[in-house]
């Protein structure tokens, strides 16, 4: 971290634009050295304090924000669920022999709570038990994310039935020498291993999945030297959850002989016990860890409890677009189609980013942004630690950062920055963002 923090520094003190008497010269220049074409560049910088707007480039281009976009879902999501809202999993009796558990969507719920909850359960005398998964819709996947990308552990899956993060841990275990690695699944998903790994002197190992034959097949190919962890996304969140509920009963000696049955919770039940995660967790998750199950899950929560239905994930896109006309924003210069930013079907741009979080910088969810040495920002603009508040995104060609920032004469800007080069690495494109926000932070 030390070496970290001097090197940064020394590019601070190298900066070529610190005795720049023009912060457009001094911009202009930066993405010059970058050799990213200025054309690909988009930047929106105003006045925390007057809205003035004192710097703008391509500002109303249009380009995929990523997950910058969290910015501006995650305060009507919020502002729908409340500051008091609790992800919740509940079990009920129903009569004297039937159970039902009521699933909240808990994007944080573990097989480890879901047996404290069955131990509730009277094991003498139980018949059936009825699984209500009724508070969002079965469509685990948002519009326009790439089915070829289902291994990223990044873009899971999320409905009801979310359980251990909707992802599995396997451990790919060497052996001897050109023998047949071991595979360990300590969760026991009803996963189908074809196992092609041997021990040998690196690890190299490649990992498919064909969803035409069965989505629940994985392949692994290649040599493994020592011990390798990955994390899976769960394919199949149903079969998990009534898998690892199978488990959990028959440790309690509790043999069920029907399958589960879908109901929707009566006034009659009552209820016996309760799982529960308050929304904080969830919001750090989201601003600092960019967490995209989480807030797509939010998204849902929030239309289930603002419009008394089954939440969908048009009702997220619906509580932004009302948000936007109560604030006086005008939406309908952008185009979204998630709460996260997955999909490069969203269309925002520099202007309307920085605008929104001009009308918003006094909302609270908004400061929880990540500073520098946290979440996404771990290893980045160090020295401005106490000096800027942002949001990140990345996807395949794209990179954007938004945020609040107070320069070194203790003056307070908004600002967003998207960058939309194929042609350039991510890194290349990041280091441009950092040296921009360098520039505002010395010459502004």
């Amino acid at each position: 971290m030390k070496k970290i923090l001097i090197l940064t520094l020394l590019l601070f003190m190298l900066n070529p634009c610190v005795h720049a008497k023009s912060l457009k010269k001094c911009i202009r220049s930066t993405i010059s050295n970058s050799h990213i074409p200025q054309e690909t560049v988009a930047i929106s910088i105003k006045d925390l304090n007057t809205g003035k707007t004192v710097y703008e480039s391509n500002e109303k281009m249009l380009m995929p924000p990523a997950s910058v976009q969290k910015i501006l879902t995650i305060i009507p999501i919020t502002e729908a669920l409340g500051n008091d809202y609790n992800f919740k999993t509940e079990l009920y009796s129903r009569g004297n022999s039937d159970y039902l558990i009521k699933l909240g969507a808990d994007p944080y719920l573990t097989s480890g709570e879901l047996e404290s909850l069955i131990k509730n359960i009277n094991r003498q005398n139980v018949q059936k038990i009825y699984i209500d998964n009724s508070i969002i819709e079965s469509k685990d996947w948002g519009e326009g994310w790439q089915w070829d990308d289902d291994l990223n552990p990044d873009i899971r899956r999320f409905n009801s039935y979310n359980l251990d993060k909707n992802l599995v841990k396997i451990t790919v275990m060497p052996t001897d020498t050109n023998k047949q690695a071991f595979i360990i699944n300590p969760q026991k998903s009803p996963i189908i291993f074809f196992n092609s790994v041997l021990t040998g002197e690196k690890n190299d190992i490649t990992i498919s999945r064909d969803n035409i034959t069965s989505s629940n097949t994985l392949k692994l190919e290649g040599t493994v030297n020592t011990p390798q962890i990955y994390y899976i996304p769960n394919n199949n969140l149903q079969a998990y959850f009534e898998k690892k509920l199978t488990d959990t009963l028959e440790n309690e000696r509790i043999y069920l002989k029907s399958s589960y049955s879908k109901s929707n919770q009566k006034e009659s039940d009552i209820k016996l016990a309760e799982i529960s995660h308050p929304i904080s967790d969830a919001i750090d998750d989201v601003l600092v860890n960019s967490n995209n199950m989480v807030i797509e899950t939010m998204a849902k929560l929030a239309g289930n409890k603002q419009y008394n239905k089954q939440g969908t994930g048009l009702d997220g896109i619906k509580l932004f677009n009302d948000y936007c006309e109560k604030i006086g924003i005008d939406s309908s210069v952008i185009r979204i189609v998630d709460s996260s930013g997955v999909s490069k079907n969203n269309m925002s741009n520099a202007d309307f980013i920085s605008e929104f979080l001009l009308k918003n910088k006094d909302k609270e969810v908004i400061q929880h942004m990540a500073s520098p040495t946290q979440g996404t920002l771990s290893n980045r603009l160090i020295p401005l630690k106490d000096n800027l508040k942002a949001k990140t995104g990345t996807l395949s060609g794209i990179s954007t950062i938004a945020g609040y920032l107070t320069t070194k004469n203790n003056h307070k800007y908004v600002f967003c920055i998207m960058i939309n080069d194929p042609k350039s690495k991510s890194s290349q494109k990041k280091n441009l963002e950092n040296s921009i926000i360098k520039d505002m932070y010395i010459n502004l």
